[in-house]
C-alpha cells in the first residue's frame, strides 16, 4: 500500500504518463502503412500494440490506488504528416515516459513496482527503437 503521504504525488506521476501513452496511440495503425520499408513498419506496430499496454497498466495502477484514470487526449497527425518530425516528438515522449515510469516505480510501493520497473526497461528499448526509425526516414530524404 502507498502511504497515504506519497499517493497523490504518485497519481500524478502516473496520470501523466497515462497522458504520453495516450497522446499517439491512435496514429499508429496509419503511421504504420506510411512506412517506407516493411521493417520499419513492423517496429511502428510494435510501438503502438506496446503503447496500448502501457496505456492499460499504467489505468489499472491509478485504478489500483483508487484515483480516475484521466480521459484520453489524442494528437491526431495533419493529411501529409512529416514523419522524421512525428519520431522525433516520439523520442521526446520515450524519453519523458521512461523517466514517469521509474519515478513511479520508486514511490508507488511493490504491489505495482516491478510492473513500473517493467516498463521504464521497454521505453530505453522504445528509445532505441524510435531511434532506428529516425536513421532510416532521415536516409530516405
Amino acid at each position: 500500500m502507498v502511504p497515504i503521504k506519497t499517493k497523490e504525488g504518485v497519481l500524478g506521476i502516473l496520470s501523466r504518463a497515462l497522458e504520453v501513452e495516450y497522446t499517439t496511440i491512435v496514429n499508429y495503425p496509419r503511421i504504420v502503412r506510411m512506412m517506407p520499408d516493411e521493417q520499419s513498419a513492423s517496429w511502428v506496430q510494435l510501438l503502438g500494440e506496446d503503447s496500448v499496454k502501457h496505456a492499460d497498466k499504467v489505468a489499472a495502477a491509478i485504478s489500483g490506488l483508487g484515483g480516475i484514470p484521466p480521459f484520453p487526449r489524442f494528437e491526431l497527425l495533419p493529411d501529409n504528416p512529416d514523419l522524421v518530425g512525428f519520431f522525433e516528438k516520439q523520442l521526446d515522449l520515450e524519453y519523458l515516459a521512461l523517466d514517469l515510469h521509474t519515478k513511479a516505480a520508486e514511490g508507488i510501493g511493490e504491489q505495482f513496482a516491478p510492473s513500473f520497473r517493467q516498463l521504464a526497461e521497454q521505453e530505453r528499448w522504445h528509445i532505441k527503437l524510435v531511434n532506428d526509425i529516425l536513421v532510416k526516414l532521415r536516409g530516405k530524404r
